[in-house]
């Protein structure tokens, strides 16, 4: 792309980060972020009596020369060239050790992976086979020491560039890594403060307006770390706390640094990212006065429903909705959050922001790999999400893929542009759903059982079907017992079109339903696919469970 240059080397960040940058950790006493450990600078109690507040002081630093120290030794002691980059896995529960171990490897030029430490057993098995690091940080409560080592023949790779390796389970559901560096983790940050402050200065002025964030996700997960990235880049404030501390009765608030106190719109540069399924619960806890506080109430993961966006644009929430991934070192293409404020209506997944440009294709038009683009399909028409930025990851570890081109990726999400270049995500191209020759599509499906009022949540997926192929399949959480797999299906057909718009074709409607309490998600949010369909397989096997039933077609069904 090369319109975003890269703001400052680790090494450049980390004297600011000395003297500028403040980290508030959130734990509570049932251990749910790990138990902080420094209070060198203060602290603040909440109402309840289960959370505390510590800012990262002193200690903190001293923690990462600790660490920084360590690598050294271990370098030394196995006659490892730094140059040759050997890794280092870090699985730290605990926000303030994760980080420390993040900066320390940085600045010491090591590999770095980052996990999670709740893995299970396979798939650290998975993880340990796949990137065999020298070391590996974690506080696991039943290891004796927070540092072990792999065997010191794990093969190392000369990369002029440490890589930064993020865990992503991809289209797939399988465990893997997007191979990230410090360049294009921080072309991401530059292109996220220029789309929301467009006219301050760069984030080398010191003059820059500061980025403070909330983080309740994962630091191991692409939009956990990249907040992390975003203030200390800014100067700006890292607030880090588990999510059900935002609802606790006083919404607990971090402390103003004097930098931000030096900005006119100090009180509204703070930022909160969320899934859908955060946001529904924090306005069903009666917290929508202190989300209209944030500058920004970012959403990803999934796409909301159409309720939960009434009930934000009742309460003038700054929403934003957004577009990234793992692979895109996330966000890259936003809505405006004053959008809502104005009154105006959301677009999909808004413009590209700035370090990105976003293109339709028509799938399988243009090679991945190749240099040269595919050609751009017209306004309007749905095909395949490209990304073009300097951003994007270089590959997956250890499996190159052709979703990856130059300064490329090739997404399986399928979109389309409008008149004003806001992106509108229409469905995934490995979600699609052939059932007798037909292509279907779950988010219109999804769509159009929301708009009946009569579920919550729901998940529409193809399960085999000896007739039709792919049978198209419903799992839903109702809003009462009152809802059937009956009354849906009356309101897919029987409703008008103001209500639904052009009522689905008799082909588009579920074969399969299935009523659960609640859908498997995963941390992000994201429907748990490869689980749920093992459960509905499972029910489906015996179709006198109340809670499957086959709405058998008509054996002359065809497409409308």
């Amino acid at each position: 792309m090369g319109q975003i240059a890269v703001v400052a080397t680790p090494e450049e960040v980390w004297v600011r980060l000395r003297r500028d940058w403040l980290v508030v950790c959130g734990v509570d006493d049932d251990g749910e972020r790990g138990k902080t450990h420094f209070a060198a600078e203060g602290k603040w109690r909440a109402d309840s009596e289960k959370l505390r507040f510590t800012v990262v002081g002193r200690e903190w630093f001293a923690l990462v020369a600790q660490r920084r120290e360590q690598l050294t030794r271990y370098a030394s002691e196995h006659a490892l060239e730094v140059s040759s980059a050997p890794m280092v896995m870090i699985a730290d529960s605990d926000p303030a050790d994760f980080l420390a171990g993040f900066w320390a490897a940085l600045l010491s030029g090591w590999n770095i992976t980052l996990a999670n430490a709740q893995w299970g057993h396979q798939e650290w098995q998975s993880a340990s086979s796949l990137i065999q690091p020298q070391i590996v940080w974690h506080n696991f409560p039943n290891s004796p020491s927070p540092l072990f080592s792999a065997s010191p023949d794990s093969p190392t790779a000369k990369r002029t560039v440490p890589a930064i390796l993020i865990p992503t389970g991809g289209s797939s559901g399988q465990l893997k890594f997007a191979h990230h560096t410090w360049q294009t983790l921080t072309t991401s940050v530059t292109g996220f403060h220029q789309h929301f402050f467009p006219t301050s200065p760069s984030l080398s002025d010191p003059s820059s307006i500061p980025v403070n964030a909330y983080c309740t996700l994962p630091l191991y997960h692409v939009s956990g770390l990249l907040q992390a990235l975003r203030t200390a880049l800014s100067n700006g404030q890292l607030f880090l706390l588990p999510f059900k501390a935002l609802l606790l009765p006083s919404f607990p608030l971090p402390p103003v640094t004097k930098r931000c106190q030096s900005h006119s719109v100090a009180a509204g540069v703070s930022f909160i990212s969320l899934v859908p399924t955060q946001l529904s619960r924090l306005l069903n806890a009666n917290k929508a006065s202190c989300l209209s506080r944030f500058h920004a109430v970012l959403l990803g993961g999934a796409p909301p429903w159409p309720s939960l966006l009434e009930c934000v644009i009742a309460h003038k929430i700054p929403l934003c909705l957004s577009y990234g991934m793992t692979e895109t070192a996330a966000m890259v293409s936003a809505t405006d959050p004053q959008t809502i404020l104005q009154g105006k209506p959301l677009l999909g997944s808004g413009r590209a922001m700035p370090h990105a440009k976003i293109k339709i294709e028509r799938a399988g038009q243009s090679l991945p790999g190749q240099s040269l683009p595919g050609q751009s399909l017209p306004v309007g028409e749905v095909g395949q999400v490209v990304v073009y930025s300097d951003a994007i990851a270089i590959c997956y570890h250890n499996a190159p893929s052709l979703d990856f081109a130059q300064d490329a990726f090739y997404t399986d999400d399928l979109g389309y542009l409008d008149a004003d270049a806001n992106l509108h995500i229409t469905g995934r191209a490995s979600g699609k759903i052939i059932s007798g020759g037909e292509n279907i599509f779950p988010t219109e499906v999804e769509a159009a059982l929301r708009n009946t009022g009569q579920v919550r949540d729901v998940c529409v997926i193809g399960l085999p079907h000896s007739t039709w192929g792919e049978a198209v399949s419903a799992a839903y959480v109702p809003v009462d017992e009152t809802v059937s797999p009956e009354s849906l299906k009356a309101a897919l057909v029987e409703a008008d079109g103001e209500a639904l718009g052009p009522v689905l074709s008799r082909y588009k409607i579920p074969k399969h339903w299935c009523s659960l309490p609640h859908l498997p998600r995963n941390e992000q949010g994201k429907i748990n696919r490869s689980r749920l369909i093992t459960t509905l397989l499972a029910q489906q096997k015996t179709l006198s469970s109340p809670s499957v039933q086959q709405l058998a077609a008509d054996d002359g069904e065809s497409a409308d």
